[in-house]
């Protein structure tokens, strides 16, 4: 080819690649039909409307549609786009046909149908996941800065915002993968999806990353006989009730959980997870076993069994939303069906165990939660060389709330469990308590002021610091005038201590209550309110024999009460002077 030659044919080439890249805008009445079909076939969505239509053939060739609307053909699936382009294979066009490798919708606004009763993320992701398995193939879709409406008769019912993701391409037979980034809520999200939309089994996986949420899932799904997915499960969040609440779900008892970890081998099927292997992690505390989630008719329920090496029980528990439980005069109704919203059957035990400030070893503690039903207790527990037990029921009935309250501890030190425990840290001895109280009422005053039942306490070998009771004793027998010097000191040691009371209407009677020792025997009497939280108490101190008394008064708030000599109740010498108020704190 001679030079004059090469440079017409490099300049025929270089015009025909300006022309090429140029946008030619045309009528899109004229838009060929079989563009429009081509864009469906690998879409599923139909063209229903656009302002414009521009072609571009180099460098590859493409197709930009402007101010688009589109719909699936039964209308689930609807929208429009500021945008459509499609990216034409050039093999396709030699053969003679238009097909399309990538896809991209810019600015979409995608309306999604959802059925009424849907309310959960599951319910709104079946529809689109169902459009996409329902295609033969797709191009790779590209959704730009777009935004997904779900809508049930109409009405929005979640938005997902700032869409950007990338559907890969597939044919009929290949699994759907996704991935990019949405916010959903005012959270964002990364998210990366890998589903098998045909045959009996496929591999599947997910990962979300959000600052709620990490979650990586590993498996196999299979569609027959029911559609069940089996893999591994990791899960972590910051806080579980604001993962839950990120979910619209607020349950209550969800509010004892912070930072919380899980991993597991998931079976999933439409309305049931069984999780094995589990290694969930609560704050520090790492618990082993099993557990089921289940939803029927709209109620989620949750059993399992759990077991670790320890578990800060008081500190799930501090962090309960208490609301309804003020017991002051007034307080409001107690929220029983938010306590009760969900079933719960979960067994839960430790080698070790603290319990506001408590110690407890080999315990097996309970949760059973049915709707209008709420029951937990601990089954066993050893503590300070001995044994604890307890039970709480609450039922729903005409009146309002049945509470019953059962519990028990056996032979235990109260020596030992004062250094953990500041309200016994005066008392020590090894002895039993056991109480059994019943109340009913729509608030926790009204509660409190219907209780009925019995407490018992019986100590053996053991003292009561603070007091001096034996030594003012043995002075009050050698020098009644001096006896009540610095009896506000010391210990009192004692040989046995008894306590019964009977509670009658939220009134706690006291009977038969005394403690003895060497030369000495005290006696408890009188009442104490306990919806006012006040006591009106009498004590006796006399010797083992002998007419000696010498009276006291026990008054004022149950958490403070003051001691108080009484000495114008027993006949004195002059000059005696009776003691000071002395606050129990």
């Amino acid at each position: 080819m001679t030079r004059r030659a090469s440079i017409l044919a490099y300049s025929l080439v270089l015009v025909l690649g300006l022309l090429g890249l140029q946008s030619w805008g045309i009528a899109a009445a004229r838009v060929q039909k079989h563009v429009i079909a081509a864009i469906e076939a690998r879409t599923g969505l139909v063209v229903s409307k656009l302002d414009r239509a521009e072609i571009a053939l180099l460098p590859l060739p493409r197709i930009s549609l402007s101010q688009v609307g589109f719909s699936q053909r039964d209308g689930q699936v609807s929208g429009q786009a500021l945008r459509l382009k499609a990216r034409a294979r050039i093999l396709s066009l030699l053969a003679g046909r238009i097909d399309f490798d990538r896809i991209d919708l810019v600015s979409p606004q995608i309306d999604v149908a959802v059925a009424p009763e849907s309310d959960g993320l599951s319910d709104w992701l079946a529809p689109p996941l169902d459009y996409l398995q329902g295609l033969r193939g797709q191009s790779r879709i590209v959704i730009a800065d777009g935004s997904i409406f779900m809508r049930a008769q109409g009405a929005v019912r979640t938005i997902l915002r700032d869409v950007n993701l990338i559907l890969d391409e597939r044919e009929a037979q290949d699994s759907l993968a996704v991935a990019g980034s949405l916010n959903w809520r005012g959270v964002p999200t990364e998210i990366s999806l890998l589903w098998p939309v045909a045959g009996t089994r496929g591999r599947t996986t997910l990962s979300v990353n959000a600052p709620l949420l990490k979650l990586q899932f590993d498996g196999t799904r299979s569609s027959s006989p029911e559609s069940t997915t089996n893999g591994h499960l990791t899960l972590s969040t910051p806080s579980l009730p604001d993962l839950l609440g990120w979910f619209g779900e607020a349950p209550r008892l969800a509010a004892a959980v912070g930072t919380f970890n899980l991993s597991a081998n998931a079976q999933i099927r439409p309305h049931d997870t069984a999780l094995t292997n589990v290694v969930a992690r609560v704050d520090d505390d790492r618990l082993d076993g099993a557990l089921n989630l289940a939803m029927a008719s709209g109620r989620l329920s949750v059993s399992g069994t759990l077991a670790g090496a320890q578990l800060d029980l008081g500190r799930l528990v501090s962090r309960m939303d208490t609301a309804g439980l003020d017991g002051s005069p007034g307080a409001a109704a107690l929220p029983f069906d938010a306590w009760t919203a969900e079933d719960i059957d979960l067994r839960i035990s430790a080698d070790a165990m603290r319990l506001n400030g408590a110690k407890l070893n080999d315990v097996a503690t309970y949760l059973l939660v049915k709707k209008g039903r709420f029951e937990t207790g601990i089954l066993r527990a050893n503590a300070y060389g001995g044994s604890v037990k307890g039970r709480l029921l609450a039922v729903t009935t005409p009146g309002g709330i049945d509470v019953k309250l059962v519990g028990g501890l056996d032979k235990v030190n109260f020596g030992q469990a004062g250094a953990d425990l500041p309200q016994f840290a005066r008392l020590s001895g090894s002895g039993n308590l056991q109480l059994s109280l019943d109340g009913l009422g729509r608030s926790l005053p009204e509660v409190i002021g219907s209780l009925s039942g019995k407490i018992s306490l019986s100590l053996r070998q053991g003292e009561l610091t603070g007091f001096a009771f034996g030594d003012l004793m043995r002075r009050a027998e050698r020098n009644p005038g001096l006896a009540l010097r610095d009896w506000r000191q010391g210990r009192t040691a004692f040989e046995t201590a008894t306590a019964n009371a009977s509670i009658t209407h939220g009134i706690l009677t006291l009977s038969d209550t005394q403690m003895a020792g060497a030369g000495y025997r005290l006696s408890l009497f009188g009442s104490a309110s306990l919806p006012e939280r006040e006591l009106d108490m009498a004590a006796v101190l006399q010797p083992a024999t002998g007419a000696l008394r010498l009276p006291f008064s026990l008054r004022g708030p149950i958490e403070t009460p003051t001691l108080e000599f009484e000495p114008e109740s027993m006949l004195r010498p002059a000059g005696v002077i009776g003691g000071a108020p002395l606050p129990l704190r």
